[in-house]
């Protein structure tokens, strides 16, 4: 039986991608260089490749540095039919740029990215899901630089906001920010990120899809992601030692295995775009004007 005719109509759910080089993020993460080559090329184009064996689309949100090293692979990721998004420029969170270094960083990648295929570029994810109650410009600054759909908030930001951390409905912020909140479950009363990435690699991959099932029996759609490496690791990625660097290779131990759980879960769900799959939704508008004062310590 082909994979089409095994996926029932109805619900489109986000594929997301963020297309990150790891030893680039350890870089900027720890102050410190590692003397390994950019593998993110290979990686996508790897993952790109696997992407159209199995007819799906995606969102990708690219760092501008991505863009700066290699802009015909953004172009081609714009020809091949997927999504550009921002990710940043440097991939730092915002709470270390600080709101002027922030905007013009997240101000920049808008710009590199749509100099490279000549269209607007209007979603971000924050780099490390960098936007938190201890940055509430963060979203202002968005807005101002033009972006209209953001797909960072995870449960502690919706509390910040003034929301339910377990609500996933997208909502406007200010009337002008659509907010995409992040997959999430309820574990022991208290919602947790469940997109993919790291959240889910060590979870079977029967439970994930037993779990998005039963949300899109409720009329709800959900995101996954996982970054290029995850997927189709290349050269020292695919290393049982990563990058120079013992944090990379305990978080490393699972690279490879999402392209298994892509392949399982396109059997069985209908997969698009962001904006395909929450650029038709129907529920209560619901527009938060300004966050709620709550403790940084969230």
């Amino acid at each position: 039986m082909s994979i089409k005719t095994q996926i029932p109509p109805g619900i489109t759910n986000a594929l997301c991608f963020d297309i990150d080089d790891l030893a680039y993020s350890l870089s900027m993460k720890n102050g410190v260089s590692h003397s390994s080559e950019y593998l993110v090329e290979k990686e996508t184009y790897s993952l790109l490749g696997f992407l159209d064996s199995l007819n799906l689309k995606a969102t990708m949100f690219i760092p501008g540095y991505v863009a700066e090293y290699f802009p015909g692979l953004v172009g081609d990721i714009a020809a091949a039919g997927h999504e550009v998004g921002s990710h940043g420029y440097q991939h730092i969170i915002a709470e270390r740029l600080q709101q002027k270094k922030f905007r013009s960083d997240v101000t920049m990648s808008k710009k590199k990215l749509e100099d490279i295929i000549s269209k607007e570029v209007c979603t971000y994810r924050s780099p490390s899901w960098g936007i938190t109650a201890r940055t509430p410009w963060a979203y202002d600054e968005l807005i101002e630089a033009g972006y209209s759909i953001d797909n960072t908030a995870q449960p502690d930001l919706l509390k910040h906001l003034g929301r339910s951390p377990t609500d996933m409905t997208p909502f406007l912020y200010k009337d002008l920010l659509t907010v995409i909140p992040v997959t999430s479950f309820r574990l022991f009363g208290n919602a947790v990120p469940f997109n993919g990435g790291l959240f889910c690699a060590y979870i079977p991959i029967r439970a994930q899809i037993g779990y998005f099932k039963s949300l899109n029996r409720k009329g709800m759609a959900f995101n996954y992601f996982c970054h290029p490496y995850e997927a189709n690791p290349e050269g020292v990625n695919r290393n049982i030692w990563k990058c120079h660097s013992l944090a990379a290779t305990l978080y490393g131990m699972y690279f490879g295995r999402y392209r298994y759980y892509l392949a399982e879960l396109a059997k069985r769900f209908r997969f698009g775009t962001l904006k395909e799959a929450y650029g038709n939704f129907t529920g209560p508008t619901v527009s938060v004007q300004e966050p709620c004062l709550v403790s940084a310590s969230i």
